[in-house]
């Protein structure tokens, strides 16, 4: 009786550790693929000539009172090489001949459901072409006082009510370029949506560090965005379809 007691507890500790083995693999896996998918070139995918990316989509208007702002590090890029390739998770993606990158293109959806103005985020002091190189880039830039100089200058931001910023989630933080902007301006009364184009992060540390470098405005609920699609839905449920 004793035997067959021990026999049993020994079969359910081995289901348990094999539980574990299972699920700490396949969190190991999807983990690296992320991570991969996030900061490597796709071996696969196309390649777009550097002349035919684009270097930002900017209107400003002044006569709305949504500010669609955004980074994205494709125009924040050097670029070395007569042609990139279009990464098909992350970075670069082709429509109608141009490179966009996507939180370009979540930008650009932005501003056409709101009718708002665009406005693209951009520094003197360009990331490295390589994944790794702006990776390792971000990781010295994170969790510092550091702030670079942008190229790009609203004259005002009073006549806004709403300012969306749309990036990339990168190891659960915002790009210093967009703290850089943050910091530029009074957004006090200003209600800020955050929306990052992270695939399994969601929104990370964002909506903190948007408090965090504007306390006087309000931050909304953001949304972690997969598609352009997404950003439609979202803004439209927030009663910011024009």
């Amino acid at each position: 009786m004793e035997n067959s007691t021990v026999k049993r507890k020994m079969s359910r500790r081995k289901k348990v550790v094999i539980t574990v083995i299972i699920v700490v693999s396949l969190t190991a896996i999807i983990g690296g693929g992320i991570f991969y998918c996030t900061f490597f070139p796709n071996p696969f995918a196309k390649k777009i000539p550097v002349s035919d990316i684009s270097v930002g989509a900017m209107s400003v208007t002044g006569g709305s009172n949504v500010l669609v702002a955004y980074f994205s590090l494709t125009n924040n890029r050097i670029y070395t090489a007569d042609e990139m390739d279009a990464v098909a998770s992350a970075s670069l993606k082709i429509e109608d001949g141009t490179g966009y990158g996507h939180a370009e293109l979540l930008a650009i959806t932005a501003q056409e459901v709101t009718g708002g103005d665009i406005f693209p985020i951009k520094v003197n002091a360009l990331y490295p072409e390589t994944y790794g190189g702006a990776f390792d880039r971000h990781h010295s830039e994170m969790g510092t006082s550091m702030r670079l100089e942008l190229t790009e200058h609203l004259e005002s931001v009073e006549n806004y009510d709403t300012v969306i910023i749309i990036y990339p989630n990168w190891l659960s933080s915002m790009p210093v370029p967009v703290l850089s902007f943050l910091e530029e301006y009074d957004f006090s009364g200003k209600t800020i949506i955050p929306i990052s184009t992270s695939q399994a992060l969601g929104l990370g540390s964002g909506p903190e560090q948007i408090a965090a470098a504007c306390p006087d405005a309000v931050v909304a609920d953001g949304l972690s965005a997969r598609s352009r699609d997404d950003v439609k839905d979202f803004l439209t449920k927030a009663g910011l379809a024009e």
